[in-house]
């Protein structure tokens, strides 16, 4: 159902955005996945997410925080997430960017959860 390489690695990785800083961040996102577009081609889905805000029907239980960023991250394996990390791309963001969120020890905080695909489609 869908054409992932057995070995590739999904991951979630969620941010969380300095408050005032939300317009600004989204306009980085927009960037920065232009970006690993076309330098990353190991790195086969990449879409960050924001909360959606101020739509009751759409709203869950705890309600989502708006000020922060899921991404939704499957690289064609762990060679290339690492590249993915370590490359000139990411580490730019998180250079010109990385004061926009959270930090601890002068770094962005985020949490990150590799995932195991059980089975799925991509349209």
């Amino acid at each position: 159902m869908n054409n992932l390489p057995a070995n590739a690695l999904h991951l979630t990785s969620e941010w969380f955005i300095k408050p005032g800083c939300e317009v600004e961040v989204d306009l980085a996102l927009i960037e920065l996945v232009a970006k690993v577009y076309a330098n990353e081609p190991d790195t086969l889905i990449y879409m960050p997410h924001r909360p959606i805000r101020n739509t009751p029907e759409l709203q869950s239980l705890p309600p989502a925080d708006p000020a922060s960023v899921l991404f939704f991250e499957v690289y064609r394996n762990k060679e290339a997430f690492h590249a993915h990390v370590t490359g000139p791309v990411f580490t730019d963001f998180v250079t010109r960017y990385g004061h926009l969120f959270v930090c601890s020890n002068g770094k962005p905080y985020t949490t990150v959860e590799f995932m195991h695909l059980i089975k799925g489609f991509i349209r």
